[in-house]
């Protein structure tokens, strides 16, 4: 199970799931592209919107991952090795991480991550 909610005040989202859910989405961000379905979050609290899908897909022109909303979905695009980084950190968080922890991924703490893209924060859910 995974969900996204976002601010529309600062635009920060929030990608929350199981270890399975977290895990087997780290799993998909290796292909070349796909989508996924969210379950939705009827009270988002403290965020305002919750994201009906997820889209990625590599993009050789890209030197870092992009993360962004569109409408309802989540949208991720960048260069293989960069999704290839993007995807370790969520299993290894999902691996790791008691159901308390959430990891920000953004571009001032990763490298790999564009400055544009929107601050993710990565939750466990139970």
């Amino acid at each position: 199970m995974l969900q996204v909610v976002c601010s529309l005040e600062t635009g920060e989202l929030e990608l929350s799931g199981t270890r399975q859910g977290l895990m087997a989405f780290g799993q998909l961000l290796r292909g070349r592209a796909g989508k996924c379905s969210l379950s939705e979050n009827l009270r988002p609290y403290p965020y305002e919107k919750s994201l009906s899908g997820i889209s990625f897909r590599e993009a050789p022109e890209r030197a870092a991952v992009s993360i962004m909303t569109e409408a309802h979905v989540l949208k991720i695009q960048g260069r293989r090795d960069a999704l290839d980084l993007l995807a370790d950190n969520l299993e290894d968080f999902a691996s790791e991480a008691d159901v308390s922890d959430h990891c920000h991924i953004d571009s001032p703490t990763y490298d790999y991550v564009a400055p544009a893209s929107a601050p993710l924060v990565v939750a466990l859910m139970e």
